[in-house]
């Protein structure tokens, strides 16, 4: 199942940026708190499996302090895999 992956950058006075990432497929979300630009890259290249191209137009779409990328393939049994746990939802 195809769902979206929302990142938000947090800010934090005199510290390294944290994001959150959010997951949502078929009524379904997962979250994560990422610390550092590193660690949200190697998230988005590695656990998501994110083509290095997708992830530069991340990067980009982060100078307005979120991003969203469409059409994820993620299924829950992953996103746990990745460190992602369920949000509860109102659905």
């Amino acid at each position: 199942m195809y769902g979206t992956l929302h990142i938000f950058r947090r800010n934090v006075v005199n510290g390294a940026p944290v994001f959150q990432v959010n997951y949502t497929f078929g009524g379904r979300s997962f979250a994560k708190v990422i610390d550092g630009e590193h660690a949200l890259r190697d998230f988005l290249l590695v656990g998501v499996g994110l083509e290095p191209k997708v992830v530069d137009g991340v990067w980009h779409q982060m100078s307005t302090g979120s991003a969203t990328v469409d059409d994820i393939s993620l299924s829950d049994n992953e996103a746990i895999a990745n460190g992602m746990m369920e949000a509860p939802s109102d659905f």
